[in-house]
């Protein structure tokens, strides 16, 4: 008998915050304290210390772009697996192939992944992952995937970080809420193929789909 699929939850609870130092911040804050709910999704209109890679500031105008963090209790993605932090090459290939499904949907063919876990339209940065984990002992518990997208902003104060948006490469306005049910669904799917294939199909098509940018 094959091994039933598992039933990811994602996206659900979904909280608007207002304003906010950073998702990332306040949902790790939540893990911390034991008072998050796995499968969650905190999306904030802005944020006033938003993380990038390295202790990066991501720049972004407020109600324009989509700067969220989903939650996840790894336990729920497989009860019967003992998860270490081995497995977060694989999880985080996932993550950035999701992410690029979701923006390749919409911008086409130009979009790349650019190791570990940006997203390029072209030799332009569109998108950041930022991907926090909890390890507890020698077990892998929880996880926090922050992910900001460059969506309706037209103007960057930072140019030399060469970044674009969605609405500069298709020259349309985009209603958030829709993209963020299409980016959770995108995850949503990336994860499955990653459980259900494995690590090195996940990181094999991952590979395909990299490029070399020196910036």
């Amino acid at each position: 008998m094959l091994p039933a699929t598992p039933n990811i939850t994602l996206g659900e609870p979904f909280i608007e915050l207002a304003s906010i130092d950073s998702t990332n911040i306040y949902a790790m804050n939540l893990v911390h304290n034991g008072l998050a709910s796995s499968g969650s999704c905190y999306r904030a209109h802005y944020q006033t210390q938003g993380k990038g890679q390295h202790g990066r500031i991501w720049e972004s105008s407020a109600g324009l772009n989509l700067l969220c963090s989903y939650v996840l209790e790894l336990k729920q993605l497989k009860t019967d697996k003992i998860w270490t932090p081995s497995d977060q090459i694989g999880f985080s290939a996932a993550v950035a192939l999701g992410v690029h499904s979701f923006f390749e949907g919409y911008a086409g063919a130009a979009t790349k992944i650019k190791k570990p876990n940006d997203i390029y339209w072209g030799d332009r940065k569109a998108g950041g992952i930022l991907i926090e984990n909890l390890v507890r002992g020698a077990a892998w518990t929880w996880t926090v995937v922050g992910i900001g997208i460059n969506i309706n902003q037209i103007e960057f104060s930072n140019e030399g970080a060469h970044p674009i948006s969605l609405k500069q490469i298709t020259n349309q306005d985009f209603d958030l809420n829709a993209l963020q049910k299409q980016l959770t669904a995108s995850l949503k799917k990336a994860l499955l193929n990653w459980l259900e294939k494995g690590e090195v199909a996940t990181l094999q098509k991952m590979e395909a789909l990299c490029v070399d940018i020196k910036k």
